[in-house]
């Protein structure tokens, strides 16, 4: 499966999911992307900034032993949720509707991350 198949299918499965993007922290760049044409490259750059920073205040009270990390935020219109495992820089962002349950967004989207950066 490639990294496209992946993201697609992971937000097929999340009812109502309007962006999954893989990126990279580091290089502060979204990698690959599937969401609707109406999406455009400045949200995907957002995301990209979100998830910079709340992985960088999460790692500032993290737990070290803890090997994979997560933020969900929330705004008016979304919720957002940003997977990261084992310290990597990679990460996956969720663009859900707010009435999503993130008991069952976060095991699909971990599942997610663990074959994309076994594939990278």
């Amino acid at each position: 499966m490639t990294v496209s198949d992946c993201l697609d299918a992971l937000r097929a499965e999340i009812s109502g999911c309007q962006v999954v993007a893989f990126g990279d922290t580091q290089a502060r760049l979204i990698l690959k992307a599937s969401h609707d044409a109406s999406v455009q490259r400045e949200v995907l750059d957002g995301l990209c900034a979100d998830a910079a920073r709340c992985f960088a205040m999460a790692q500032s009270v993290a737990d070290p032993t803890c090997g994979s990390t997560h933020s969900i935020t929330l705004t008016d219109r979304d919720m957002r949720v940003y997977l990261r495992t084992n310290g990597r820089e990679d990460f996956l962002c969720l663009l859900c509707p707010l009435e999503s349950d993130p008991a069952q967004v976060l095991p699909i989207g971990f599942q997610a991350l663990a074959q994309l950066v076994e594939t990278k």
